[in-house]
C-alpha cells in the first residue's frame, strides 16, 4: 500500500489528538476561542513547558494558529468546524465501541 501525503497527515493528526492533554487543549480552544498561553495552562492544570510542547505539536500538524502580542501569545484552532466535526466523530465512535463495556459492569 502506498502511503500518500493525505494518509500520512491523517495519521499524524490522529497520533497528536491521541494524547489526552492535547485533546483537552483542542477542546478548550474550540469551546472558548482564542486563548492566551497562561490561561490554557491554568485550565488544563499542567506546566507551561508541558502545554507549550503540546501546542508545538498542534502547530506542526497545522491544527492550531498563534499570534504574539507582546508579552503574550494567543492560540486558536485554525479550522474550527472541521476539527469539531473530527472530534465529534471520534467521540461518537468511542461511545459506539464502548457500549459492550458498559453492559459488562
Amino acid at each position: 500500500m502506498k502511503i500518500t501525503e493525505k494518509k500520512y497527515r491523517g495519521s499524524v493528526m490522529c497520533r497528536i489528538l491521541g494524547y489526552p492533554i492535547t485533546y483537552a487543549i483542542v477542546k478548550l480552544l474550540l469551546e472558548h476561542g482564542p486563548m492566551e498561553l497562561d490561561e490554557i495552562v491554568r485550565r488544563v492544570k499542567i506546566s507551561k513547558p508541558g502545554v507549550s510542547l503540546h501546542l508545538k505539536k498542534l502547530k506542526i500538524a497545522n491544527i492550531v494558529r498563534y499570534e504574539k502580542r507582546w508579552p503574550k501569545t494567543y492560540y486558536w484552532i485554525k479550522y474550527p468546524e472541521e476539527v469539531k466535526d473530527f472530534l465529534d466523530a471520534s467521540e461518537k465512535l468511542v461511545i459506539r465501541t464502548t457500549k459492550r463495556i458498559k453492559k459488562d459492569y
